[in-house]
């Protein structure tokens, strides 16, 4: 696996580990090593959440750990790296591509005779808030001229950034609200993409409809203070801001018949309503959003 010069690759007895050179010390991996060990391992990869007392103040980690139950799984990765490497990759490429993700400090898979036994990445920590919170903070309530104009900027400012991302050949991995963070800065904000193990880069010559469940995986949330009018803002945003013709609408129509198959099977929502109903935020908050 290549990547670029900040990252340097070793062994430490059945573990291989990439790291960033800048910030690693055996101190550190003793710690990573603790945490694994006190996580049960379970079928769906656990981020867990911990400090370490490194330079003034100490650092924010998070700590996502991959265990192999499945048999079709560990035959497949006998011939390919873990999800823990692949996501390492996929967060240098999109750096490098301008795009923001948490800082990867360093990935590492164990094997034993070459069967995939568990896998973790740790990242720093990122201020922001998840989309949902954003939103909910925001422009939940009646919102006065220069807040409505505030928060279509933001849809602008997320469907240019989706946009960009699938022109340059990416496909996120689970693009739902929870995975889109919002870090308020001095002038707007600065968009993250988190959660990329499954995130893929397809050349651009290749064709394919794969960005099409980005929008999907995004639209069928319910959004603190977004209406049908502010998910059409969007979608003519991420289209390029130009007047909707016929495969325009064909894909707006498609997405809504998406969307419903989507809210049906995750949600369980089969009342018969239009889609304006189907998709309108009637609060209040609960940290069940996702």
């Amino acid at each position: 696996m290549a990547l670029n010069s900040k990252y340097r690759f070793f062994r430490k007895g059945r573990w291989d580990l990439w790291v960033r050179t800048e910030g690693w010390n055996e101190g550190l991996w003793e710690e990573i090593l603790r945490q694994l060990t006190d996580q049960a391992p379970m079928r769906h990869p656990q981020t867990k959440r911990f400090y370490y007392p490194q330079g003034e103040k100490g650092e924010e980690f998070y700590l996502k750990a991959y265990y192999c139950f499945h048999l079709a799984g560990t035959i497949k990765d006998l011939f390919r790296y873990s999800k823990a490497f692949r996501a390492l990759k996929q967060g240098v490429a999109l750096t490098e591509q301008g795009f923001h993700v948490p800082l990867a400090v360093a990935a590492g898979e164990e094997r034993d005779l070459g069967l995939l036994k568990k896998a973790f990445l740790l990242t720093a920590r990122v201020e922001g808030s998840p989309l949902p919170l954003f939103l909910r903070d925001r422009f939940v309530g009646p919102l006065g001229v220069a807040a409505l104009r505030e928060k279509r900027d933001y849809l602008k400012r997320l469907a240019l950034e989706i946009r960009h991302l699938h022109q340059a050949g990416f496909v996120h991995g689970d693009l739902v609200p929870s995975n889109i963070l919002f870090r308020k800065e001095e002038r707007g904000v600065t968009i993250f993409y988190m959660d990329n193990d499954r995130t893929r880069r397809y050349p651009l010559w290749l064709p394919q409809n794969l960005w099409k469940r980005n929008l999907v995986q995004l639209n069928r949330f319910v959004l603190p203070g977004i209406s049908l009018q502010d998910r059409m803002r969007f979608l003519k945003s991420y289209l390029g801001g130009k007047t909707l013709g016929g495969k325009d609408r064909r894909l707006v129509g498609w997405l809504e018949k998406k969307t419903r198959k989507r809210r049906r099977e995750c949600d369980r929502i089969t009342a018969p309503v239009s889609f304006r109903e189907l998709m309108r935020w009637n609060g209040p908050f609960t940290r069940n959003i996702q």
